[in-house]
C-alpha cells in the first residue's frame, strides 16, 4: 500500500507562525522593505494632518506599491487582492487592517509629483554601491497601448461633418416633435431623449474640436483635416509599430547604464518620432545622476544635426545610427552611397561620374536652412540611370545642406571599427530592458489617463525595475555571475 505524509486540512498550530518564518532572507519582498526604509519621505509625511481618522502609515502604501510594480502587479484592485491572500504583502502590511483599493490608488495618484525624488534617490543608491558608473549609456523608445481605443479618435475634418450632422438631426427631431404634439392619441416615442443626446455628443466635439484646435491650429493645408483627437485620453496620440499594427498610445523613453543595465533616465512623449525626444532623456540623466554619461548609443530614429550637435554640446561621445537620407521611392542608390569631395565641391556617385553645383536654395532667407543641389549630366549615357535617377529630366540631383557634415561625420564614425564595436553593444543594453519591463513585469499597456499621469504610472514602473536590478546585485545567481563576467568582459574589449 502506498505511503503518504500526514496531511491534516484545518489543523490548527499549537504555536502561532510568523510570516516572518515564512519568507528567505533573500527574497524580493525583503529588498523592496529595506530599500523603503532607507528612504527619506519626509515630505510624503508632512502631507498628513493630524486631525481626522488615523491613516494607514504612508511607508508601508508606499512598500505595497513598489512590490506590486516590482511583481508586475499594477491594478490597484489586484493589490487589494494580493493584500488579503499574499504571504509577501501580508508581511510588508505588518499587524494590522488592510487597505482597500480605494485607499491604494488614491494614495498613489495623490502622490504622482514625488516619484521623480524617489526614482533619483535609487539611482544615487545604485551610483554608491557602484552598479552605475555612466561610463556608456544607451537611449531607446517603445511604443505602449494606452488608455483609450484608437476608435474613439476623431479627425478634424470628421468632426466638421459629424457637428453638421448632428445639426441637421437636431432640426429634423424638433420638427418631428412639434408635428407629433398637435396630433391627439399618437403613441410616438418621446423625442427629448434623442434631443439631449445629440446636445450632450455635439457639445463634446465641440469641446474636442477646440482642444485640437488649440494645440493644431487649422492652417488650410491638406493635411490639416486629418489631424486626430481621442475622445477618452486627448493626450495619446495614434502610433504604428512594427509588431501590434497601428496602436492609440505613447512613446516612453529610457537611459540604460551598460555596467549592469539600471535605468538612469526616463522621459514621456505622445510623439511617434524619437528624433526630438534625445535631449528630454539626456536632462533626466543629468538630474537623477549629478553629470552627463561618457558615451551614449541610440538607434537611427535619433539621427539628427540637432541631437548630434546636442551631445557635442554636454561633451558626449555619441554614437547614433545613421538613416537612409535621400532616399526615392524605388530607388536603390542612396544618398550615402555618393561621396562629397570638399576640395572641388562635387559629388562623385557610385558609377564614378560627378555632380557639380547647379543652385542654391534660401541664400536669402535667414530663417531657413541654405540648402545646394548638385546634378550629373552624363546620366543619359549611364547603364544605372534608370534605377538612380526618377526625375523627369532623366538626372540625379542630390541636395546637400548645412547640416551635412555633421551628419556625415557621425556616419563615419559609427561605421568604422571603433564604432561598430561600440554601437553594436546597444542592443545588448538597452533592449533586453524593454524585454524584462514588458514580458517578465507584463507591463504592455497604461491604466491612466493623460500625460502627468502616464509619467507617473510609468515613472513607478522604471522603479520596480530598478529595485529588481538591486535585488538581483545583492543577491545574484551562478549563471547570472557567469554572464557578468562575460559582458564586462566584451565592455573592455570594446572600450
Amino acid at each position: 500500500m502506498a505511503k503518504f505524509k500526514p496531511y491534516l486540512f484545518g489543523q490548527p498550530e499549537l504555536i502561532p507562525v510568523l510570516l516572518e518564518d515564512w519568507i528567505p532572507e533573500d527574497h524580493l519582498v525583503r529588498t523592496v522593505s529595506d530599500v523603503v526604509d532607507q528612504l527619506n519621505l519626509s515630505e510624503l509625511l508632512c502631507r498628513y494632518s493630524e486631525r481626522g481618522e488615523e491613516a494607514y502609515h504612508p511607508r508601508m502604501l508606499v512598500k505595497i506599491l513598489f512590490y506590486g510594480v516590482a511583481t508586475g502587479v499594477f491594478s490597484s484592485r489586484q493589490l487589494e487582492n494580493r493584500v488579503h491572500y499574499d504571504i509577501c504583502f501580508r508581511w510588508l502590511c505588518g499587524v494590522g487592517d488592510q487597505p482597500n483599493f480605494r485607499t491604494i490608488s488614491d494614495f498613489r495618484k495623490n502622490n504622482m509629483d514625488l516619484l521623480p525624488g524617489v526614482f533619483r534617490s535609487i539611482v544615487e543608491v545604485a551610483i554608491k554601491l557602484g552598479y552605475v558608473t555612466l561610463g556608456h549609456v544607451s537611449v531607446d523608445g517603445s511604443k505602449i497601448k494606452a488608455n483609450a481605443s484608437k476608435h474613439k479618435a476623431m479627425s478634424r475634418e470628421r468632426m466638421k461633418q459629424e457637428l453638421e450632422r448632428i445639426e441637421s438631426e437636431f432640426g429634423e427631431t424638433l420638427q418631428a416633435a412639434q408635428a407629433t404634439d398637435g396630433q391627439e392619441g399618437n403613441a410616438a416615442p418621446d423625442p427629448e431623449d434623442e434631443l439631449v443626446y445629440a446636445a450632450n455628443r455635439r457639445e463634446k466635439i465641440r469641446a474636442a474640436l477646440d482642444e485640437l484646435e488649440a494645440r493644431k491650429p487649422d492652417d488650410g493645408s491638406a493635411d490639416a483635416g486629418k489631424d486626430q483627437i481621442n475622445f477618452t485620453d486627448s493626450d495619446s496620440r495614434i502610433m504604428d509599430t512594427k509588431n501590434q499594427g497601428v496602436i492609440q498610445g505613447f512613446n516612453p523613453q529610457i537611459a540604460v547604464d551598460s555596467d549592469n543595465g539600471f535605468i538612469v533616465g526616463v522621459a514621456m512623449s505622445n510623439s511617434s518620432n524619437d528624433q526630438k525626444q534625445l535631449d528630454a532623456v539626456l536632462d533626466s540623466v543629468q538630474a537623477n545622476t549629478g553629470r552627463n554619461p561618457d558615451k551614449m548609443t541610440a538607434d537611427a530614429g535619433y539621427f539628427s544635426a540637432a541631437n548630434i550637435g546636442s551631445c557635442q554640446t554636454r561633451a558626449i561621445d555619441a554614437y547614433i545610427a545613421a538613416t537612409r537620407e535621400g532616399k526615392q521611392t524605388g530607388n536603390s542608390f542612396d544618398k550615402r552611397d555618393f561621396t562629397y569631395q570638399t576640395e572641388d565641391d562635387v559629388y562623385v556617385c557610385p558609377a564614378g561620374k560627378v555632380l557639380t553645383l547647379k543652385q542654391t536654395q534660401n541664400a536669402q532667407n535667414p530663417e531657413k536652412p541654405t540648402k545646394w543641389v548638385y546634378e550629373c549630366q552624363a546620366c543619359p549615357a549611364c547603364p544605372f540611370q534608370n534605377e538612380c535617377a526618377k526625375a523627369k529630366s532623366g538626372l540625379r540631383t542630390i541636395t546637400r545642406s548645412e547640416n551635412d557634415p555633421v551628419r556625415e561625420a557621425m556616419r563615419t564614425k559609427v561605421q568604422s571599427e571603433q564604432g561598430k564595436e561600440i554601437y553594436r553593444m546597444r542592443k545588448e543594453i538597452v533592449e533586453p530592458v524593454w524585454g524584462q519591463v514588458k514580458q517578465v513585469l507584463g507591463f504592455r499597456q497604461f491604466l491612466l489617463r493623460g500625460t502627468e499621469k502616464v509619467s507617473g504610472e510609468f515613472l513607478l514602473v522604471t522603479i520596480g525595475y530598478n529595485i529588481r536590478k538591486l535585488h538581483a546585485m545583492c543577491y545574484p545567481k551562478p549563471d547570472t555571475l557567469y554572464r557578468r563576467e562575460r559582458s564586462a568582459q566584451r565592455r573592455r574589449k570594446a572600450a
